[in-house]
């Protein structure tokens, strides 16, 4: 059973109040980003939770932050994975994605090295008989990249590594299915925990955990925000449509009389807001890759939706609870002040005109308070200089841009 309290601990987490433990659920279903690294942290805590369930005083130590090592067990390092579904066969092959999700993302930079060790084993969920404990040297080496571990890695369904619990020193059960009853009756959460073999409050207690913030919950939030956002306006009697093509630089198109525009959707940047000082920012940018490649173009968007939770406001003044948007023409964003200076900064590609148009990726914006509405406009005075080079050039339409009006649709 989910709690009274541990739903306000999620909602405060999610920005979002009062929600409905069916849209959680549905919103995973939607995108299997959001769901992958959902299913990543569940199976640490159901592997966590089947070893302390016969080994109660098991010694299991959490890894730290982005490193390549999940958990340690009886002083073994552990990476745990859940299969690729692409490369896995029903009772034939078990695929296994195997690259670092964090520093360089190329290949082969982005590969593990199959002779300096990373960790001690590489943990797989099996589909259906447990866990596989796969030593080191033992997984498939890259026929393309000599000296780096294969992505994505395959394993016989059958594997010899099957439920190798000797290996991590748990001897009295090694070689035995030790997985638990994944039916929980009544659950709130039916999808969630019938594919994570959590219950309901396990499954909310990790999506609250600090650990799991970055790997989990930032994109399923995101996407939450994005949900409501496109529902408010359907509601309304907008016809939106969701783009066709994967990694879209805009998250939806609102059909109006008069034209269709491309929106993307943002949530706040909590590092940028200040409620005291009347501030809140967003970035604007891809999840992956370097600049100018990873900035988003004002010719790929129309507009920018930048949701805003109350916290984040004056409570006085607003008009309803929950979630707020404010709505910014990508015309008004800030070009990168790197754009037209690749020498300068060694960059050559901010020289070439596929990325003449990239928009500065910290928007910055203060609000008053006028004749009892929000208005924001842009934070000039909170950007500086780099390198003897203004973020913000004298000539860009920023600097005099706005209001734009708190839950006001400009079209």
């Amino acid at each position: 059973m989910i709690t009274k309290e541990l739903k306000e601990r999620f909602e405060k987490v999610i920005e979002i109040k009062h929600i409905d433990w069916n849209t959680i659920e549905d919103v995973c279903k939607s995108d299997t980003n959001i769901l992958r690294p959902i299913l990543g942290i569940a199976y640490e805590e159901y592997f966590k939770k089947i070893i302390r369930k016969i080994y109660p005083d098991c010694n299991i130590i959490n890894g730290v932050g982005d490193s390549d090592i999940d958990l340690y067990i009886n002083n073994h390092a552990l990476q745990l994975k859940t299969i690729n579904k692409e490369n896995t066969i029903e009772g034939h092959t078990i695929g296994v994605s195997l690259h670092k999700t964090h520093g360089k993302e190329t290949r082969p930079h982005n590969l593990y090295s199959s002779t300096k060790k990373t960790f001690d084993f590489l943990v797989v969920k099996h589909p259906e008989s447990g866990s596989l404990i796969v030593p080191y040297d033992q997984i498939p080496k890259n026929k393309s990249w000599e000296g780096y571990l294969d992505d994505p890695a395959i394993f016989s369904w059958d594997s010899s590594w099957l439920n190798q619990w000797g290996l991590i020193g748990l001897n009295e059960i090694n070689g035995k299915n030790i997985d638990i009853d994944s039916y929980i009756e009544n659950s709130e959460l039916p999808f969630l925990s019938q594919l994570t073999k959590l219950e309901d409050y396990e499954i909310i207690e990790m999506l609250t955990k600090p650990e799991y913030f970055r790997a989990a919950v930032m994109g399923l939030k995101g996407n939450l925000k994005e949900w409501w956002l496109i529902n408010t306006l359907t509601n309304i009697g907008y016809k939106i449509f969701l783009p066709k093509r994967k990694y879209s630089k805009y998250d939806c198109i609102i059909n109006t009389r008069e034209k269709a525009y491309k929106v993307q959707i943002k949530g706040t940047s909590k590092n940028m807001c200040n409620l005291s000082n009347h501030k809140i920012g967003f970035e604007i940018m891809g999840t992956h890759g370097h600049f100018p490649k990873r900035g988003y173009k004002k010719r790929e968007i129309d507009y920018v939706a930048v949701i805003i939770s109350e916290e984040q406001l004056p409570q006085e003044y607003l008009k309803k609870e929950g979630l707020h948007f404010i709505i910014i023409p990508t015309t008004d964003l800030p070009l990168h002040y790197k754009i037209g200076k690749g020498k300068i900064f060694n960059v050559p590609a901010w020289d070439h005109k596929d990325y003449e148009d990239v928009i500065y990726p910290n928007i910055k914006l203060k609000y008053k308070i006028e004749k009892e509405h929000i208005s924001f406009y842009p934070d000039i005075n909170s950007y500086k200089t780099y390198q003897g080079y203004k973020i913000i050039s004298d000539n860009s339409p920023f600097i005099n841009a706005g209001p734009y009006l708190l839950n006001y649709l400009p079209f």
